[in-house]
C-alpha cells in the first residue's frame, strides 16, 4: 500500500499552447434504452486526427469568451473524510453521483443555448451506465490529485461516458462495462455506438497508455488520483460542426461556464484534492478561476501537456515529455508500480 507523500510547491512553466475541444455530446431528458450499436459503427466518418482537429477549432475562443465575462462565486459542497478503498455503493461515489452529476444533469437540461447550437450531447445521461461504473470503481476514496480535462472527445467520453475514454483503454485497461443509449437528437455524422466504438481516439490512447506504463494497474493510478472534465457537454451546429461557448449567446455561455466551475469546486472539496493538474493550459486556467471564485483555498493548480495530435509538441514523444513534467512537479512519486 502506498502512503500519501507530501506535495511540493514547485512551480512549472506552462507547456501547452493549443488544446482540443473534441466535444460531441447531446443531453437526453432521461436514460434511453441501448440500441443495436454494430449496425452504425461503419458510418463513423473520416480519420481520428481530422475529427480532433475539427473539435479543436474554437478551443482558444472558449477561453477568450470565459475570460471576458468573469467568474461568479460557486456554491461549495461540504468535504468528506471517507477513505473507502474498494468499489462501493456508498460514500464518495454515491455523493459524486447524487451531489454533482445529478444536479448538473438537471440544470443543463433546462438551459436554452440558441443558434447556432442545434445538437447537445450529454454522455452523463445516455452513457450513464458506464459512467457510473467508472465513478463507483475509481472514485470511492479521497484523492491527492485531480487531473482535469476540457471536454469529451468524439470517440472517447462521448461514446462511453469515461473521460479520455478511448475504447481499448476503457474496456481492457479500466474494465468498464455498461449499456449505452442514444441522445434524443443525434447528428447522422456523429452517431453514438457506445462500447462498440472501434475508432481510436489518440488523446485517450496516449493519456491512459502513460498510466498503464507508469502504474501497471488502474488501482495503482486511482489510489491517489482521479480524472474528470471541466465540462461534460459538447455542442454542434446543424452541419455537425463543433460549437464553442464563445460562439453561443452571451447569457447561455455565462450560465454554462459558471455551472461547470461550480462542479469543479464541489469535486475538489469532495475528493479533498491537494493538486489540480490541468491537462492543457485551458483546464489549468479554468481551474484557477473556478477555485478562486468559489473561495476554495490551499489547492495547488498546475498543468501538463495535452495529448491531442493537434498539439505539435504532443506528437514528438508525449509520454516522455509528460513524465519529465511529472518529475518537475514532484508528482511522479504518486505513480510508481
Amino acid at each position: 500500500m502506498y502512503g500519501r507523500p507530501g506535495v511540493s510547491r514547485a512551480s512549472v512553466a506552462l507547456v501547452s499552447r493549443r488544446h482540443v475541444f473534441d466535444l460531441l455530446v447531446t443531453m437526453p431528458r432521461k436514460r434511453t434504452a441501448a440500441r443495436d450499436q454494430n449496425e452504425v459503427s461503419a458510418k463513423m466518418v473520416k480519420s481520428n486526427q481530422e475529427d480532433e482537429i475539427d473539435g479543436a477549432t474554437g478551443a482558444h475562443l472558449w477561453q477568450d469568451g470565459v475570460n471576458a465575462m468573469g467568474d461568479a462565486a460557486s456554491a461549495i459542497a461540504p468535504a468528506t473524510t471517507s477513505n473507502v478503498t474498494t468499489p462501493s455503493s456508498g460514500g464518495i461515489a454515491d455523493r459524486f453521483l447524487s451531489e454533482l452529476v445529478a444536479p448538473f444533469n438537471r440544470d443543463v437540461a433546462g438551459m436554452e443555448f440558441g443558434k447556432p447550437v442545434e445538437y447537445v450531447y450529454n454522455p452523463l445521461e445516455y452513457a450513464s451506465e458506464p459512467h457510473e461504473d467508472y465513478i463507483r470503481k475509481y472514485c470511492n476514496s479521497t484523492k491527492d490529485i485531480l487531473f482535469l480535462g476540457m471536454n469529451p472527445g468524439p470517440f472517447g467520453m462521448a461514446q462511453n461516458g469515461v473521460p479520455f475514454g478511448e475504447h481499448d483503454s476503457v474496456v481492457n485497461f479500466l474494465g468498464i462495462t455498461g449499456n449505452v443509449g442514444k441522445p434524443p437528437k443525434e447528428h447522422p455524422k456523429r452517431q453514438i455506438v457506445g462500447l462498440s466504438c472501434d475508432r481510436k481516439e489518440v488523446s485517450g490512447s496516449r493519456f491512459w497508455g502513460l498510466w498503464k506504463t507508469l502504474c501497471g494497474t488502474p488501482e495503482a493510478f486511482f489510489r491517489h488520483a482521479f480524472v474528470y472534465n471541466h465540462c461534460s457537454l459538447v455542442f454542434m451546429s446543424e452541419t455537425g460542426k463543433n460549437i464553442t461557448p464563445a460562439d453561443m449567446l452571451v447569457g447561455a455561455r455565462k450560465e454554462l461556464v459558471e455551472l461547470c466551475d461550480t462542479f469543479i469546486c464541489k469535486m475538489v472539496q469532495l475528493l479533498e484534492a491537494k493538486v489540480v493538474v490541468g491537462i492543457g493550459k485551458f483546464a489549468e486556467e479554468r481551474a484557477k478561476r473556478a477555485l478562486q471564485a468559489g473561495g476554495v483555498e490551499g489547492v495547488r493548480v498546475v498543468t501538463i501537456m495535452h495529448p491531442s495530435p493537434i498539439n505539435p509538441a504532443a506528437n514528438k514523444g508525449w509520454d516522455q515529455a509528460v513524465t519529465k513534467q511529472l518529475v518537475e512537479l514532484d508528482l511522479l512519486q504518486y505513480f510508481k508500480k
